[in-house]
């Protein structure tokens, strides 16, 4: 099965959807935003012409020009494609109204020729609902002119503008008369109601346009978890109307931007940091109150290990950059659900499904625990509570004392005599042993529970938290040398001094080093000069950083969550100069503009930041919207306006 990587999503945290730059519709996510991807095929096509004498064309074809932008603050998405001849442009409109479990599309043709216009609009269907592709039900309801496929518990509604022709088929075989998709290359459906198993279908829009002339076609697609009453909330959609729904769509989204952190910066980067926040929401579970990594696009684990999961490093990453922006509800409710899916032993999982459930994980085993991971759920969890005001503090702490005491013991634990974590999987899910980022992230959480362990009257807990913190300070500040930080210790015990660029998590976000200490300011910006030396990449003109030597992933791309890291920690070092009125400051200012720009020219034609920026075309936005990525790009905003 190919991999088919999205140029754009839409969502509202209760469905997520992503889009091809041609209109497909690549994955439609329902009941929750990571599961079940209910789409194998959505395609939309064009036949001009009688039917049996025109021309069909899929709209993925190299026959038009396209073109695909988000309406300015929201998460609309507008896709144009152009035929020049005959002259037609298509605009598919997709968006998923606040509070519901539908995608929206409409869809315009307009012909932009001198002569008249015949034909057809058509868009095929090949749902699996649950993930499965047999056993499924689909029939055509006639009195309303929608489809409703159901399997067990999940059932799809497709409707909207009443279809001219329609057809219910099997799927088994794409090529055989019994499919749908095969019955729609003549511009013409056979009508055939209803059909069970492995199941496909398609509806179809007469085309008849004089020159100039354009006509409007809507498309609703709606889950619901019951047959009982059939579409009800289709139904109720289609009632308020696609005027009402967009209106409302673009007041929600607008208001909800509104509640930013202003940022003086340059236009396109006030326009990237809204994209970045926007499509945080995507990512963002309103049920559960977790994020997921990315949309999954690799479900089968082809090329890597699958994204449309909960990492809790991401999620924090995610929560606490929109906290910093302004936007107050994501960190308590994330605190709530990390105390939820705490495992017995303290510790948290490599990865999650958005409900809680453990996830396909290859680093829970023992001796290979991803421990950085709890380290980020204990940072997150801590620092949300020393942060909040003083009359709500101490409730708060009491609340989860329970949760951070035990993830507490288990990471201070998990600290040898050396200051050096017990064996463990590294932060890129490759090697085993004791590594600076891990490190780092242990003293960081370590150090915010401290914070709260005092809030609770725990001073001793508190002195030996802190205790450990400083072992842990003191021996990763002991293995940098000749200029940098190496990655750490191999499980023997010999030092891994590979150039990793993980290392900058020392400064963001866990604090280790501190750009305002001198002492370590020199370390900060020697170690950068390394990782910058050793692992920055020329692409398009541009340069980004990977991620560590001999990084093989995808061919040794650029991290685009790597680039913007290093810019994070430019912007520190800026500003520690800037307070010392020093002119270095403009030189770490520059370097990471430099940085973001890399970015801003890698992203998805829409705007949206990918994981990875790879050498090749499969893979030059792998993995987009990404949650990570999009909170440190929002972390480097605010950084910047504060440097401004």
């Amino acid at each position: 099965m190919a991999i088919y990587l999205p140029t754009a999503a839409v969502g509202n945290g209760r469905v997520l959807a992503t889009l091809g730059g041609a209109g497909e519709i690549m994955t439609f996510f329902y009941p929750r935003i990571d599961f079940a991807q209910n789409i194998h095929e959505c395609l939309p096509a064009l036949y001009l012409g009688a039917p049996g004498h025109g021309v069909f064309m899929w709209t993925f074809g190299p026959q038009f020009r396209r073109q695909q932008h988000y309406l300015p603050q929201t998460n609309i998405v507008i896709t144009e494609l152009e035929l020049p001849t005959p002259p037609v442009i298509l605009t598919f409109q997709d968006f998923c109204p606040p509070q519901s479990d539908a995608l929206v599309r409409t869809v315009t043709v307009r012909n932009t020729g001198r002569g008249r216009l015949e034909g057809v609009f058509l868009h095929y269907f090949d749902l699996n609902l649950g993930e499965v592709a047999v056993k499924q039900a689909v029939r055509y309801v006639p009195d309303e002119g929608y489809v409703i496929q159901h399997f067990r518990d999940v059932a799809v509604t497709v409707g909207g503008t009443r279809p001219g022709m329609w057809r219910c088929g099997k799927s088994i075989d794409q090529h055989a008369p019994s499919s749908a998709k095969s019955d729609m290359y003549d511009g013409h459906l056979d009508g055939q109601p209803e059909d069970i198993g492995q199941v496909d279908f398609a509806l179809g829009y007469h085309l008849d346009l004089a020159p100039g002339q354009e006509t409007e076609i809507e498309i609703l697609i709606v889950g619901a978890r019951s047959l009982q009453p059939p579409a009800q909330q289709f139904l109720q959609l289609c009632a308020e109307g696609i005027p009402g729904l967009l209106t409302r769509t673009i007041e929600h989204d607008k208001n909800w931007l509104a509640q930013r952190q202003p940022a003086s910066v340059s236009p396109r980067l006030q326009e990237a940091y809204q994209r970045a926040l926007l499509a945080m929401t995507l990512l963002w579970d309103a049920r559960e109150h977790s994020f997921i990594a990315a949309p999954e696009f690799d479900p089968h684990y082809l090329r890597c290990g699958g994204y449309g999961y909960c990492w809790p490093r991401d999620a924090a990453a995610a929560a606490l950059a929109l906290e910093h922006a302004g936007f107050t509800g994501y960190l308590p409710r994330l605190a709530g659900w990390l105390a939820r899916v705490q495992l017995p032993s303290g510790l948290w999982g490599q990865r999650y499904w958005s409900q809680g459930q453990t996830a396909a994980s290859w680093s829970l085993r023992e001796d290979f625990h991803q421990i950085d991971q709890s380290a980020s759920a204990l940072y997150v969890l801590a620092t949300y509570l020393a942060a909040l005001p003083a009359d709500a503090r101490e409730a708060a702490c009491a609340q989860y004392w329970e949760t951070l005491e035990q993830a507490g013991q288990a990471l201070a634990a998990s600290v040898g005599q050396d200051g050096w974590h017990i064996p463990a999987c590294d932060l890129w899910e490759t090697y085993c042993g004791a590594f600076a980022y891990t490190n780092a992230a242990i003293y960081g959480a370590l150090r915010a529970a401290a914070q709260c362990a005092r809030l609770c009257r725990c001073d001793e807990l508190a002195a030996r938290w802190d205790e450990v913190a400083h072992a842990i300070q003191q021996a990763t500040l002991a293995s940098y040398g000749d200029g940098y930080f190496p990655r750490g210790q191999r499980a023997s015990g010999e030092t891994d001094p590979v150039v990793d660029s993980s290392t900058l998590g020392l400064v963001e976000p866990f604090g280790l080093l501190s750009p305002h200490n001198p002492d370590h300011r020199q370390i900060i910006e020697s170690n950068l000069a390394t990782i910058q030396a050793q692992l920055t990449l020329n692409l398009d003109g541009g340069a980004g950083i990977r991620r560590y030597e001999g990084d093989s992933y995808l061919d040794g791309a650029v991290g685009c969550v790597n680039t913007l890291w290093a810019a994070w920690v430019c912007l520190r070092l800026a500003q520690a100069y800037r307070d010392e009125n020093t002119p270095k400051s403009a030189h770490y200012r520059q370097q990471a503009l430099d940085y973001l720009d890399f970015c801003l020219d890698h992203t998805t034609a829409t705007g949206l930041l990918p994981e990875i920026i790879g050498p090749n075309p499969d893979t030059s936005c792998w993995a987009a919207p990404h949650s990570w990525a999009s909170g440190l790009l929002v972390e480097c905003i605010l950084a910047l306006d504060k440097l401004q």
